[in-house]
């Protein structure tokens, strides 16, 4: 597999196990992290084909500097995944005592964040190898799923990820194939320690989905990491 990819939110959860299923089966992998502290963990022997990016979603200014930087590296990029997400503090909260401005946070991080980097990657991902833009999504975000009574930033933030998907895979139609992928719930920092899914497992299929989603051009499509069809 001789694919570049770049993922947002890589420094740790799914993103870096994202990394290290890419990187170990030969691509070259841009993995953007908030942080330079929150360097990736190379020690597998792959360091040679991940190069770590500063990238802050909510920043113009970092997704400007890190266009630059990945640019330096290579022309184009094959597969561009917006894994970057939070859940807030309040996230569980009910209506009646919702904050706000993480609600606001919320949304410039799951979901302006991916149009930011969309924007500034979009001519590199057009001159990509039948390429593929993945915005990781999740089921949260289903509105005809919908079982919830509270989350309504994160909820909120994964349903308007949905559509930006769609009008994404109407735009790009016939250039770019376009997914938004639920990974399910995972033993991550952000899933906690009962979650059902081991992040690697759970990675290694989205590689594999990745590969044989990229031989169809159609879209859009909701699925989880097994390629199973989610409704809007």
């Amino acid at each position: 597999m001789s694919l570049r990819v770049l993922i947002t939110g890589a420094s740790r959860g799914l993103g870096a196990t994202l990394v290290d299923s890419f990187a170990s089966r030969g691509a070259q992998v841009f993995a953007g992290v908030r942080s330079p502290r929150s360097g990736l963990d190379q020690s597998a022997g792959r360091a040679d084909r991940v190069v770590t990016v500063e990238l802050d979603v909510t920043s113009d200014e970092s997704v400007s500097r890190a266009l630059s930087s990945v640019r330096a590296e290579t022309p184009a990029i094959d597969v561009l995944i917006n894994n970057a997400a939070i859940r807030s503090p309040s996230v569980s909260n009910p209506i009646e005592t919702i904050d706000f401005g993480d609600v606001a946070r919320t949304f410039d991080v799951n979901t302006i964040g991916p149009l930011r980097v969309i924007q500034a990657f979009l001519p590199l991902l057009r001159r990509g190898t039948a390429p593929m833009l993945v915005n990781v999504s999740s089921e949260a975000g289903s509105i005809d799923a919908c079982y919830r009574d509270r989350e309504f930033d994160y909820c909120m933030s994964k349903a308007a990820m949905n559509m930006s998907t769609a009008l994404l895979a109407n735009y790009l139609r016939g250039q770019v194939r376009v997914l938004s992928l639920h990974p399910g719930w995972l033993r991550t920092d952000m899933g906690g320690p009962n979650a059902a899914l081991d992040p690697e497992t759970t990675a290694r299929d989205i590689v594999e989905l990745i590969r044989r989603e990229s031989t169809l051009s159609d879209g859009p499509a909701f699925m989880d990491h097994e390629g199973r069809s989610l409704p809007w």
